[in-house]
């Protein structure tokens, strides 16, 4: 597949062994698009040639780099645009208003009740104390005490996710943070 552009629009033509009948051109879109958002610098406003309703972002830097199928995504919003331009391109925000996207945080290596009490296995006494640690707390238990007082409280139920909160209950427990209770 090969790109050409003519004046208003973009056609990809097949190879010459395809049947001309089966070229498919996009055209530009004809509406004036006021858009504020940074990826409009990398990409074009196309709208298929039988629906104008169907807009898309295509990548220039795809297009530019004569990519076989550049990416296209929804005209509508811009995130899908800016997580493409990062992770193929490394492109973000020139004005650096906005941040690159970021990866899905990445899970912390759980450590166990042993590691945070700073608790010596090895050692008979410390292995009890480990234990009846462990036996004691029941997550569900807490979390009912926990809805209990967001309840009784009138509190907000987002109050218990206050960083300090939590901090609260990992210093009388660390097995609050360790079984996401």
């Amino acid at each position: 597949m090969r790109l050409t552009s003519t004046p208003g629009v973009i056609a990809l033509l097949c190879s010459t062994a395809v049947p001309v009948t089966s070229r498919l051109a996009i055209h530009s879109t004809s509406t004036v698009h006021v858009s504020t958002a940074w990826i409009w610098q990398f990409g074009y406003d196309i709208e298929k040639s039988d629906d104008d309703t169907k807009r898309r972002w295509v990548c220039k830097v795809c297009v530019d780099s004569r990519r076989p199928n550049p990416h296209s995504a929804a005209s509508s919003g811009t995130q899908n645009a800016e997580i493409h331009l990062w992770n193929d391109h490394k492109v973000c925000d020139p004005s650096g208003r906005r941040k690159p996207p970021s990866k899905a945080k990445e899970k912390t290596p759980s450590r166990n009740i042993a590691e945070m009490m700073k608790l010596n296995t090895r050692d008979a006494r410390e292995q009890q104390i480990a234990n009846q640690i462990i036996g004691r707390f029941d997550r569900l238990d807490f979390q009912r005490l926990v809805v209990s007082w967001i309840i009784n409280s009138n509190s907000s139920f987002r109050q218990s996710e206050d960083p300090y909160l939590r901090a609260a209950f990992e210093y009388l427990n660390p097995l609050v943070k360790t079984t996401e209770a």
